[in-house]
């Protein structure tokens, strides 16, 4: 009789069966089973050996961690302080930087290595002055902030009544379901991680940081404007996102050379795959409008990024960014244009005709009206492609 193998993932083990006399197991003829004469042996064998895995078998001493060494070169760190607003939670679906936790520190540290802190330095003063050196409690407190000295869970989506948003619309409701669903899938710091590494690419490989801040080239037009002068382009290159930097600028619509029509500069911009710049004269002078992120169509949702903005040049050129608040960045139908929303409100909104509009304080950009008066009626709209 063969002895039975039976095999497992980390050895062998073999089961003999017992012999009789003759060199064969015994049988009970009348049965026509086995007639075990004694108890099996049970044999285990290694199937590893040190040839095939020489880790396992390395000598103990090399298991202990080595102490720790200082470093010729320490890096320098960067220190990040965070808040919340006052009285006010801050909905899961807001992208923060949390790196996918459920809570927010109070602080981050960063280490950065010595031959880079020169580049960041210039990147947190060319892009953001206002937040480097020290901390003003008092001057953030004004602004409705406190510091975060624990941390700050991150509450699920809040019911209108929560959040203060009783009068949001339907349609708004509906979207802010939506935005929060698909957020969620991501990690909470993908669109930071995609918009710092653009903007670092800009500064660290900028000649200095006067090159980043004063010597702006601004782009060729391809084709006529009404509205824009030199200055106001100026102006609105130093707000520009990356990808559109260096491109020219086209005319993709105007109302004086296609007519004023919603549906017609949806149309124009059917096959564009970039920034738009949407610029407004009304019939009193102001000049204002928005830099979305992608081209204008119908949705029956709220779409676009953070990149987008509005600006206005009305007392002054002022560019209002996305706050982080929500996600209402564009909504366009057949009837009518949105970009920004929040409390009932449109930061600027245009009928089908594209001939009377609308601009509001909204959460979305935390902007002041666009034009003197709320109600405008439009003179000339232009649209202007990065391609």
């Amino acid at each position: 009789m063969v002895p039975a193998f039976r095999r497992s993932s980390v050895g062998t083990f073999i089961r003999q069966q017992p012999l009789t006399s003759s060199g064969s197991s015994s049988v009970d003829s009348n049965r026509g089973s086995k007639t075990l004469t004694q108890a099996p042996r049970l044999d285990y064998r290694s199937m590893v050996s040190v040839e095939d895995m020489p880790g396992l078998f390395v000598s103990f001493d090399k298991l202990i961690p080595r102490p720790a060494r200082s470093c010729e070169d320490p890096p320098l760190y960067l220190r990040l302080r965070t808040g919340r607003p006052k009285d006010k939670k801050i909905p899961r679906s807001t992208p923060i930087m949390s790196y996918g936790k459920k809570k927010l520190r109070p602080e981050y540290w960063f280490s950065v290595p010595r031959n880079r802190v020169d580049d960041l330095y210039r990147f947190i003063h060319a892009w953001v002055p206002n937040l480097y050196g020290e901390l003003d409690e008092n001057y953030w407190r004004e602004r409705g902030y406190i510091l975060s000295d624990t941390d700050t869970d991150l509450s699920p989506e809040l019911t209108p009544q929560e959040s203060g948003e009783s009068g949001e619309s339907t349609e708004e409701g509906k979207a802010r379901n939506q935005d929060g669903d698909e957020i969620s899938e991501l990690t909470r710091e993908s669109w930071e991680v995609l918009s710092m590494s653009e903007e670092l690419r800009r500064a660290l490989y900028a000649n200095s940081a006067v090159s980043l801040d004063n010597d702006i080239i601004v782009p060729d037009l391809v084709g006529t404007t009404e509205i824009l002068s030199d200055e106001h382009r100026e102006h609105l290159c130093r707000h520009l996102p990356a990808r559109a930097e260096g491109y020219l600028w086209t005319l993709v619509f105007s109302t004086s050379q296609h007519g004023f029509s919603l549906n017609s500069m949806y149309r124009k911009m059917g096959k564009i795959e970039s920034p738009i710049l949407l610029v407004i004269e009304d019939t009193e002078g102001n000049v204002f409008g928005a830099l979305t992120s992608c081209a204008l169509h119908v949705s029956d949702h709220f779409y676009g990024t953070g990149e987008s903005l509005l600006f206005r040049f009305t007392p002054r050129f002022q560019a209002f960014n996305w706050t982080g608040d929500n996600l209402y960045f564009i909504k366009g139908n057949n009837e009518s244009l949105a970009i920004g929303a929040g409390d009932g409100k449109f930061g600027l909104w245009l009928d089908g005709d594209l001939y009377q509009g609308r601009t509001q304080s909204c959460s979305t950009y935390g902007n002041e009206p666009l034009a003197p008066h709320e109600d405008f009626v439009v003179k000339t709209l232009e649209c202007w492609a990065f391609i």
